[in-house]
Order: structure tokens, then C-alpha cells, then sequence
């Protein structure tokens, strides 16, 4: 049951940011491919409103005490008042209106311990709906290196994780409508009701470059015909 609840006034209250904990290039690059997916994801969906994803940020779930706080690697909120978030340095459930329903941590030697053995429990008390762990080594840290729990009756259950057939792993989130995709070195999103991968920053690279390429084409063949004209014209008598 989240303990998530309206405290004192806010006077005097303060609420710093975080964390600071130094991380690998990796633990950086998974983090930020997913979150760039999952926003990218949630601005072309005409059909949902309010959905907010949020990285290495402090969040704060009780109200006037902010030693409750817990700061998720990845984090997916929905019914979000996102005027009351935007551009903010922490993440106050009693403003945004939700606490995040799915969160993820990515594993280094020195959080691992943290991970497993203290998060859990503050996850369940802020009332998270799933929580998911990725190793980005591939197994050096956690085995299988893809790890999810959903809440059930009020305990952490395991997600079933399984291979893809291609040395990979998948398991399925309930509460983003995604399947979570371990391909070494990346962890990619697949829409289930799209059937299909939602791009990550490379594949937003190279569409763009596409794009670009495409356009590029375009004025030169409008240019080359502009000059076809004119020559006609030129030659006429």
C-alpha cells in the first residue's frame, strides 16, 4: 500500500536534489536510450494524457518529510498535472498528481547492493506497480541480467523472463503495454499493440539522416528541373 499522503505546510521545508551518485558510460547510455524512446514514444500518442517519464531524479512521496525519497533510474508516470513538473529539479508526488507506476534501475558494483536489498521496499511504498532491474554488463552483476517484479497482493512477484531465440531476452510490462527486449548491449521497447520496435536515439539519428538525404534529393531534382525549363524556354524561337 503506498504511504503516499498530504503533509504540513511546506514552509520551511526543503527538498534537494539528486542523487550524485558517479556511474559508468554504460549505466549512462542505457538510461538515456530508454528514456529518450519512452518520451519520444509518449508524444505521439494523441490517446493518452499526462503520461511522464523521468530519470535520476529525487522523488519525493511524502509531503512535508523529505527523507522519504527514492531516485529511479527510469521512472513512467501517468495522470500526470505536467505543468506541475516540467522543468523541475525533483519530482513531488503530491504535485504531479501520480506516483510512477514503473520504475527501473540499472545496475553498477556500487549500487547493486542498494538495488536489490533497500529499494524493493521503498518502491512498494510508494506504491510503484513494477519494478524492473538491467544489468548492462550482460551478467556480471545480476542473472539473469534482465529482472522484473510486479505488485501482487500487496508482495513483489517475478516477471517472467524469458529467452528470444536470438541470445537475447524478453519479458513483458503490464503497465507500459511494452515488452522489455534485452538484445546485448542495448535494452530496446517493443509496442505490442503496434508490433513493432519504438526507435531509440540511433534509430532517431537515422531517420533523420534519412530525411535529410530525401530532402536533399528533392531540391536538387526541383532545381535540376527549374533548369530544364528555362533552357526550354531559352530555345524556343
Amino acid at each position: 500500500m503506498s504511504l503516499v499522503a498530504a503533509g504540513p505546510a511546506e514552509t520551511d521545508v526543503e527538498y534537494p536534489e539528486g542523487p550524485s551518485m558517479p556511474e559508468g558510460d554504460s549505466q549512462t547510455r542505457r538510461r538515456m536510450e530508454l528514456v529518450l524512446a519512452l518520451r519520444h514514444w509518449y508524444a505521439g500518442r494523441s490517446d493518452l494524457e499526462g503520461a511522464w517519464v523521468c530519470c535520476d531524479i529525487n522523488v519525493y512521496y511524502r509531503q512535508g518529510d523529505p527523507r522519504v525519497v527514492v531516485a529511479p533510474d527510469v521512472a513512467v508516470a501517468f495522470g500526470v498535472d505536467v505543468a506541475a513538473v516540467e522543468n523541475k529539479t525533483t519530482y513531488k508526488v503530491w504535485e504531479a498528481g501520480a506516483v510512477p507506476c514503473f520504475v527501473l534501475e540499472i545496475a553498477s558494483p556500487t549500487t547493486l547492493r542498494t538495488d536489490l536489498e533497500v529499494k524493493p521496499a521503498k518502491y512498494a511504498e510508494l506504491g510503484a506497480e513494477e519494478y524492473w532491474r538491467l544489468d548492462p554488463t550482460g551478467g556480471d552483476l545480476l542473472v539473469p541480467p534482465l529482472q522484473g517484479e510486479r505488485r501482487v497482493s500487496g508482495r513483489w512477484a517475478a516477471i517472467e523472463v524469458a529467452p528470444d531465440g536470438a541470445g537475447g531476452l524478453r519479458a513483458r510490462s503490464d503497465v507500459l503495454g511494452l515488452d522489455l527486449c534485452w538484445q546485448p548491449p542495448k535494452l530496446r521497447l517493443w509496442d505490442i499493440a503496434a508490433g513493432a520496435w519504438l526507435p531509440d536515439p540511433d534509430d532517431l539519428a537515422d531517420l533523420a539522416g534519412r530525411a535529410a538525404a530525401a530532402e536533399a534529393r528533392a531540391e536538387a531534382a526541383e532545381a535540376e528541373l527549374a533548369e530544364l525549363r528555362a533552357g526550354l524556354r531559352h530555345d524556343r524561337p
